[in-house]
């Protein structure tokens, strides 16, 4: 997005995003992806604030970070890069907001969004443009990826969704599942997935991700036609859920009890299903 194309609404905001040291990111995908946790974690924040910088340039892009590497790479891109003060995800908020000084109009958005793509946080901050506080809520509704407005406290942590409209914020239930889909577990990896990847996290999945996702066959344990949710048995006799989003890339419409199939497990989740003889390389059975 050329700084002529960007909506003037958008240029007006500070974008503060606060981002882990990645070797210690993500922690609730250590059992999915192992040693390749830091690689996806960079990947994740790169694409969040590639997107933030396209969407309000970078002069008014506020990293605040402990990774050196990263604080590095997009202090050179123009960003303002400020040091963790260490005490938590809030503090490292305030810290941002102090830098684009009183006053300022500040959103501060989460830093693991590797689906959100310029136009989605346009489009987010043109619509806070019309409210003296407000936030984005994730796609489950109770926490938080963009909270806007002038001289704030940040509330983000367990149900920040609930906190910031407690302070009388406006609830902004917008149709943008690019910005509202955080990642930080299996779950919510494989849902940024079917919304679309920024390039570095795809690129990252494309090269690395065979080894976390895991092929085996299973039994249809529990299948709940109104929710489209359920468990498979895995043949050990281990019960593994899946959620509607798996069975509706699926293909299958309905499933019933005994059935057998070959799933992909990533985290002791299942991320997709396959009826067993159908497909390359499978057997009729």
């Amino acid at each position: 997005m050329s700084t002529s194309s960007r909506p003037r609404a958008a240029s007006d905001w500070h974008v503060v995003v606060p981002v882990k040291d990645t070797a210690h990111g993500k922690s609730r995908l250590a059992r999915a992806v192992g040693s390749d946790r830091a690689h996806l974690s960079t990947a994740i924040a790169t694409d969040t604030l590639t997107a933030a910088l396209e969407a309000v340039g970078p002069g008014h892009l506020v990293l605040v970070t402990g990774d050196t590497g990263l604080g590095s790479t997009w202090r050179a891109r123009g960003a303002h890069v400020l040091p963790d003060p260490g005490s938590g995800l809030n503090d490292a908020v305030s810290l941002g907001m102090r830098h684009a000084g009183a006053g300022a109009r500040v959103a501060a958005l989460l830093g693991d969004l590797p689906a959100l793509d310029a136009g989605s946080l346009c489009s987010a901050l043109q619509t806070a443009s019309g409210l003296a506080q407000s936030f984005v809520p994730d796609a489950d509704g109770t926490g938080t990826v963009l909270r806007c407005g002038r001289d704030f406290r940040p509330r983000f942590g367990s149900d920040s969704a609930a906190r910031h409209e407690a302070d009388g914020a406006v609830r902004l239930e917008l149709p943008l599942p690019r910005l509202r889909t955080d990642v930080d577990d299996a779950r919510s990896l494989s849902q940024a997935r079917r919304v679309g990847l920024g390039p570095a996290t795809r690129a990252v999945l494309e090269r690395r991700a065979s080894g976390w996702i895991r092929s085996m066959q299973a039994t249809v344990h529990r299948f709940d036609p109104e929710t489209r949710t359920g468990s498979v048995l895995r043949d050990d006799g281990v019960e593994l859920r899946f959620e509607a989003a798996a069975l509706d890339a699926s293909g299958l419409r309905l499933l019933r009890s005994g059935q057998r199939l070959t799933v992909e497990v990533v985290d002791d989740l299942v991320v997709a299903l396959h009826i067993v003889g159908i497909g390359p390389g499978q057997t009729i059975r």
